[in-house]
């Protein structure tokens, strides 16, 4: 857990949903709304739950293009007054689905305050490896 996990954990006033569908594109819609509602509800502006609606559809089409097959992806969500943090995990057939040299990568890295990826060693009772992408975003007050 990262300082920004600790603080938004510790907060009074946090919100937190984790949802989880199937590794399919035509579910991403789902996450979005999901994802923007709570946003919204935090108090983020509506341009910041736009960046946040394009690096939720990047992090999330990249890791469904790289799930195993019959697979799910999991999106949890974390929010207070100050930041909103996102990971989104799934069991992908590859160590690196992620190609963090393209267009992709370098967009999300530009509209978020905090972005990693990660994966573990291979889960032979999963089929594949467990891979994680979260990011953060600090809200601007003005």
């Amino acid at each position: 857990m990262d300082s920004s996990d600790r603080l938004i954990a510790d907060s009074i006033h946090a919100t937190s949903i984790r949802i989880q569908i199937d590794a399919d594109l035509g579910q991403v819609v789902m996450l979005r709304a999901v994802a923007e509602t709570v946003a919204l509800i935090a108090g983020f502006t509506v341009d910041a739950v736009a960046d946040m609606r394009v690096a939720l559809d990047e992090a999330a089409t990249c890791l469904i293009l790289g799930a195993v097959p019959d697979s799910q992806i999991t999106c949890a969500v974390i929010a207070d007054g100050f930041r909103i943090r996102f990971e989104v995990d799934a069991v992908c057939g590859d160590t690196d689905p992620i190609d963090t040299t393209g267009f992709g990568w370098h967009v999300m890295h530009s509209i978020t305050d905090h972005l990693t990826a990660d994966h573990d060693a291979y889960d032979r009772a999963r089929g594949g490896y467990p891979v994680a992408i979260s990011f953060t975003q600090v809200r601007r007050v003005h």
